[in-house]
C-alpha cells in the first residue's frame, strides 16, 4: 500500500472499500432510475450520479478495471491518494444529486458516496482520535513527585 493509506487498521480500510464499492454500485443503478424522469433536472443528475458511481468504483474495486488499459495505471493512482482527499471527494459527490433534483432516489443513491465518505472520516480521524496527552500542548503536566 501507499504510504496515504496507512493509517487505520487493515479491517477498516477493507470495509471502507468494501462499503465505497457497493455505494458506488448503488449510486449507478439509482442514476438509472433517477434517468427515467420528466424533470431535465432529475435526468442529468441520473447521468450525473452513473457516472460519480462508476468513478466511485474506478477508485475503489479497480480490480474491475484491471482489463483496461487505465486499470493498471488508475490502481497505482488510487492507493496514493490520503484518506482526507477521499473523504472531502466523496462527501462533495453526494451533495449534487439530492440538491437539484430531490427524487427519493436520489437521495438513496447518495447515501452510497455519503457512507464512504464517512468510512474514510474514520480512517482520517483515526484510533480515538489518535492524539496523545504529551502531543497536546495544553495538556496539564502530572508530577510524578508531588
Amino acid at each position: 500500500m501507499a504510504e496515504g493509506n496507512q493509517e487505520g487498521g487493515f479491517w477498516i480500510r477493507s470495509l471502507a472499500k468494501g462499503v465505497s464499492a457497493v455505494g458506488g454500485v448503488v449510486a449507478a443503478i439509482n442514476g438509472i432510475v433517477v434517468l427515467i424522469s420528466f424533470s431535465a433536472q432529475c435526468v442529468a443528475m441520473g447521468i450525473y450520479m452513473i457516472g460519480a458511481g462508476i468513478i466511485l468504483l474506478m477508485l475503489e474495486a479497480t480490480m474491475c478495471f484491471l482489463f483496461l488499459d487505465i486499470g493498471k495505471w488508475l490502481d497505482a493512482k488510487s492507493e496514493k491518494i490520503k484518506n482526507w482527499q477521499k473523504m472531502f471527494f466523496y462527501f462533495a459527490l453526494c451533495i449534487p444529486a439530492p440538491a437539484i433534483c430531490g427524487s427519493t432516489t436520489s437521495y438513496i443513491g447518495s447515501i452510497g458516496f455519503l457512507l464512504a465518505g464517512m468510512c474514510y472520516m474514520v480512517l482520517t480521524i483515526g484510533k480515538k482520535g489518535g492524539g496523545q496527552p504529551q502531543d497536546v500542548p495544553y495538556a496539564r503536566q502530572v508530577d510524578a513527585n508531588p
